[in-house]
C-alpha cells in the first residue's frame, strides 16, 4: 500500500485545491461519484484515508458507501449544520470548509500527517 487518498468531491473544488497544495506528497484519488466500477471490498486495503466533500443531503448515498469501511474519514463541508451532525459521531472527523485558506490548510495537514505515512 502507497499513500493512497480518496477524495470524494462532486464539484472537484476541495480536489484541485488538495493536488495543488498536497498533491507532489500524497497520491489523491478523486471520485466525483461511485460507480459500479468502484471496488468497495478492496476500499480497505487501498486507501490510507477518504475525504469527502459533503455539499448536500444528496451526497449522503454515497458517504453510506464507504462508511465504517475500515478507513479513516473525514467529513469536509460549508454546511455547519450538517457538519454538526457529524461532529458527535466518534469515527469520524469533520472539517468546516468556510475557513480562510490557511486554516483548511493546516486542518488537511494535520489528517494526512495523522493517517498517511510519506
Amino acid at each position: 500500500m502507497d499513500n493512497k487518498v480518496l477524495v470524494y468531491d462532486n464539484q472537484h473544488g476541495f480536489s484541485r485545491f488538495l493536488t495543488k497544495i498536497f498533491g507532489e506528497v500524497y497520491d489523491f484519488k478523486i471520485f466525483k461519484k461511485f460507480d459500479n466500477n468502484f471496488d468497495f471490498d478492496s476500499f480497505e486495503n487501498e486507501y490510507l484515508l477518504a475525504f469527502f466533500m459533503l455539499y448536500s443531503e444528496k451526497n449522503l448515498f454515497d458517504f453510506m458507501k464507504i462508511y465504517r469501511k475500515g478507513v479513516p474519514l473525514v467529513v469536509c463541508s460549508f454546511n455547519e449544520e450538517l457538519l454538526h451532525q457529524f461532529e458527535s459521531i466518534t469515527d469520524i472527523n469533520v472539517i468546516n470548509t468556510s475557513k480562510c485558506k490557511q486554516e483548511l490548510i493546516n486542518d488537511f495537514q494535520i489528517y494526512l500527517y495523522t493517517y498517511v505515512e510519506v
